[in-house]
């Protein structure tokens, strides 16, 4: 019998799809499922942290309040939604300190408080190590919406901030880089004005990377990509080797997006709250990603992160 650890994430995530939702009707293979209220839709998305796979040591209460409530909230900005609150999971070892956890607490609670959302209640069970699983509720109009589906061959490929901020803690694991990992910042109210915009066809957060969140909206909207690897933009200072490597990071939580190109203009004109927004490439009506270097046009490989699956090349 198959394990996971030989199928991987991808492929658990295909079988509880195809048992929970077979016709894709509920979209609970969207950055948030999409529940009907009349005029707008409910948005609700779930996300876990654990100590051994998320949590470096070292790492202060606070911060693991605010990551774990972030990565949340990057869900709700990707589809264009306001967020309303989150339920929390806490399972916890019980020599805790009891400080630490108020830490946890204030991280939770100033994330939701910078991005205008509250903290709804949840749960604690005891646990050998820390893991939280936040569950995040937002609203979104009906004409507003934002999904992976929706790209059409001509339409422009966007991005917004810089890649590689992560890059310095995978390459060093330095105790100096755990903030620069964890301060996640979602771009939520970016995510509104880009889904008020009219001018976004699709949209997805760049939790798992670059190169999977393109084959994301590839296969949703059955359509190609061409990127031009010298148009992405990088924090200063990367090697080639390290551009190469961002390209797959996950943990980045920037927007990855497709615009109509007759309403590209208007869209940049509204300045989306001063973050730098760069045009990265286009949509094709082909069938692949494919990346343009310095050594001509080839397929871009999904090679983002995967949970249960470790690859020769993760070191």
């Amino acid at each position: 019998m198959s394990k996971l650890r030989d199928m991987g994430e991808k492929e658990a995530i295909r079988i509880l799809l195809q048992r929970f939702d077979p016709d894709g009707q509920l979209m609970i293979g969207d950055d948030c499922a999409m529940v009907d209220m009349g005029r707008e839709y409910l948005l609700a998305t779930s996300d876990m942290i654990n100590q051994d796979t998320h949590i470096p040591e070292g790492t202060s209460g606070w911060l693991i309040g605010w990551y774990a409530t972030a990565i949340n909230l990057s869900d709700i900005a990707s589809m264009g939604g306001f967020p309303l609150g989150l339920l929390f999971a806490l399972g916890l070892p019980p020599d805790m300190d009891m400080d630490f956890l108020d830490e946890i607490a204030r991280g939770m609670e100033d994330c939701c408080k910078a991005h205008g959302a509250k903290v709804l209640g949840g749960d604690t069970k005891e646990n050998p190590t820390i893991s939280i699983t936040g569950t995040a509720l937002g609203l979104v109009g009906k004409k507003d919406v934002m999904q992976r589906k929706g790209a059409r061959p001509g339409d422009i490929v966007f991005l917004t901030g810089e890649l590689g901020n992560q890059l310095g803690w995978y390459n060093t694991r330095a105790e100096w880089d755990i903030e620069s990992l964890l301060k996640v910042d979602p771009r939520v109210r970016e995510g509104q004005i880009l889904a008020q915009s009219g001018a976004v066809t699709s949209c997805i957060d760049l939790s798992d990377g670059l190169s999977t969140s393109l084959h994301h909206l590839r296969k949703a909207g059955e359509v190609g990509f061409e990127i031009e690897m010298d148009s992405i933009p990088f924090i200063g200072g990367l090697s080639d080797e390290d551009k190469e490597k961002c390209l797959h990071l996950g943990g980045e939580f920037e927007l990855l997006f497709t615009v109509d190109p007759g309403k590209a203009n208007s869209l940049m004109s509204t300045g989306l709250g001063g973050l730098k927004i760069t045009a990265i490439g286009t949509v094709t009506d082909g069938q692949d990603v494919l990346i343009t270097d310095d050594d001509g046009q080839h397929v871009l490989e999904d090679r983002g992160y995967e949970h249960f699956r470790r690859r020769a090349d993760d070191g």
